[in-house]
């Protein structure tokens, strides 16, 4: 009867690192997907209003992992237990802040359709980088703020402040990105 007590905690303890593993999994491919320029963009709207829950949520992850970096790292080394608990910190924000993101972004695959997100046009200016050439920068947009690879005689008509279109497949919390629009033209510009 004394050993009944120790595989409860044993699978409680599973079950919460289970629980760990996928949120951070979640949140780490949301974060993949935002940061990867692969033609995702959450709508303005869906940003605008998680913003406040994915700071809350993130600082929330950054707690409980530095509390476990911290639990678990008692007989480390001074040096190395700092390491993992700055690393739990990062970890825990980033993972936990995009992991409301992920709703958007799998959405799509399941019940998606063709769809047109309006967005404010920041500036069409930038060179870009490697993995973003030639780039129209949107407005109040965290993350996935740019769509790539836009001809330089369409983002040269447009100006900071114009309000576009972004056509793709995707919801009304986010699209993957086929091509812009403005606003009062039928039809793709490219």
């Amino acid at each position: 009867m004394g050993d009944s007590p120790q595989p409860k905690t044993s699978r409680l303890t599973i079950f919460v690192l289970i629980l760990i593993v996928v949120w951070l999994f979640l949140g780490l491919v949301s974060t993949i997907v935002m940061l990867g320029n692969i033609g995702f963009i959450p709508s303005a709207k869906w940003t605008a209003e998680t913003r406040l829950p994915c700071i809350i949520l993130g600082l929330l992850s950054a707690a409980f992992l530095v509390w476990a970096a911290w639990k678990g790292g008692k007989k480390a080394q001074r040096s190395e237990l700092n390491l993992a608990v700055l690393g739990a910190a990062y970890l825990g924000y980033f993972a936990g802040s995009n992991i409301l993101f992920i709703w958007p972004i799998l959405l799509p695959l399941f019940a998606g359709h063709q769809v047109a997100l309006p967005f404010t046009v920041l500036r069409a200016t930038d060179f870009g980088g490697v993995k973003c050439r030639s780039p129209v920068v949107f407005e109040e947009m965290p993350f996935a703020h740019q769509y790539c690879g836009v001809p330089e005689s369409v983002r040269s008509s447009l100006s900071p402040g114009e309000r576009i279109v972004a056509v793709g497949w995707g919801t009304q919390y986010g699209l993957y990105a086929h091509g812009l629009q403005p606003t009062d033209v039928k039809g793709p510009r490219f």
